[in-house]
């Protein structure tokens, strides 16, 4: 929406700075008025904003604390915009840093159409988020209720050959265990914090059952090896919108799926994956990779043979394995949520595509950089750095 004035809106904990700005008729951008915003008074802050126009656009920086300013912002009529942070500093790279310089930097890239935005997820989508972040977060608690567990028994040299010990015969074995008081109260409390956090994870997904509707995007979803209805869930509301990614590899390195390289000259730096992504949708395609691992069968057969050549039978690179299956499962995920079509094993030829033809011999082929790969297979960066050395080492 085009508009003459806009607020820059810097949000702290406890108060907001805000500037109201106009650009004139000479395209002179100057500032109207300033204040300064108590949250603990909200009775006050509706009565300073109902003085702005309806639909003025408020940019704000996309820092924690921004959603609840957002509704605000929307019940009174007024238009939000959130600004990615890396993008707003390097382009406040070279200017004063201070409370009001900020507002006004935020209000001045607004005008002048600048403004780095992120994605503003509406409240419906954030109540889902909600929910399924709870999860994961109780997931990971579980998680380290476990090993906590299992770090107990090491310290006594304790050994068992239960392939889950938390199931059935694996907690009469615990309950069993003849323990010192102190490690035995230690045990006995950790058993009952990890039957609590097993019965709250089952209250949220039982209620993520009953009152999340399942549409034609999560059956889609669904047809994806690895993802059930939860993890189905867990991706909608994490993406919010299919169509604000441009490409599957978008959607990759939103996900943290996708490793950046450090490079210079001849040295080649380990990859790595960067932190500034959606962690719970690179958790969520990580959940997904293990259910494809575990799945049987032809479903997922296409996958479990990329970890197995990545691994070399699993005995290497099982990390980097997983993140490059989970970045396959992200690429997977955009395809067959924007086509709107299920997920094939076998993908569809391209028009006027060629099939490759067997091999006449099944001996590769020397001093080729590819001796290793068949035409059908992804060239993931732990391929292409093994080949490439071996190429080297050839010549």
């Amino acid at each position: 929406m085009n508009s003459s004035q806009a607020v820059g809106w810097d949000i702290h904990r406890k108060f907001s700075k805000v500037s109201v700005m106009e650009i004139t008729a000479e395209g002179e951008i100057r500032v109207n008025e300033r204040a300064r915003l108590e949250h603990v008074d909200r009775d006050a802050m509706r009565q300073w904003l109902s003085r702005l126009p309806k639909g003025t656009p408020v940019a704000m920086e996309a820092a924690f604390g921004w959603p609840w300013i957002a509704d605000l912002l929307e019940e009174l009529k007024l238009d939000p915009h959130l600004g990615h942070p890396p993008a707003l500093k390097v382009l406040a790279q070279h200017e004063a840093k201070s409370d009001r310089c900020d507002g006004d930097r935020l209000a001045k890239f607004q005008l002048q159409g600048i403004l780095p935005e992120s994605y503003l997820a509406p409240p419906e989508v954030r109540q889902i988020r909600e929910r399924t972040r709870y999860r994961m977060a109780l997931s990971a608690l579980r998680s380290a209720v476990k090993n906590r567990i299992q770090a107990l028994l090491h310290r006594f040299g304790i050994l068992h050959a239960y392939s889950d010990l938390f199931g059935k015969q694996g907690r009469q074995f615990l309950e069993q265990l003849k323990l010192p008081p102190a490690s035995r109260a230690v045990l006995e409390g950790s058993l009952e914090l990890l039957d609590e956090i097993v019965r709250q994870i089952k209250v949220v997904e039982k209620w993520m059952e009953e009152n999340l509707k399942e549409d034609e995007t999560l059956g889609l979803l669904q047809t994806i090896p690895g993802i059930g209805l939860i993890l189905a869930h867990v991706i909608r509301a994490e993406i919010g919108e299919i169509s604000r990614f441009p490409s599957a590899r978008h959607l990759r390195s939103y996900s943290g799926t996708a490793p950046v390289s450090d490079d210079s000259a001849e040295r080649h730096g380990a990859r790595h994956c960067s932190p500034a992504c959606n962690h719970a949708l690179r958790w969520a395609f990580i959940e997904a990779v293990t259910g494809v691992l575990l799945t049987k069968g032809q479903r997922g057969q296409r996958l479990r043979r990329l970890y197995a050549r990545l691994t070399h039978g699993g005995h290497s690179n099982n990390n980097q394995a997983k993140v490059a299956l989970a970045g396959e499962l992200a690429e997977r995920v955009f395809i067959v949520w924007k086509k709107r079509t299920p997920y094939q094993e076998e993908p569809a030829p391209r028009p006027g595509a060629v099939r490759p033809q067997p091999a006449q011999s099944s001996r590769p082929q020397e001093n080729s950089n590819h001796a290793n790969m068949r035409p059908d297979q992804s060239r993931h960066p732990i391929a292409r750095r093994s080949t490439s050395r071996a190429g080297q080492a050839l010549s």
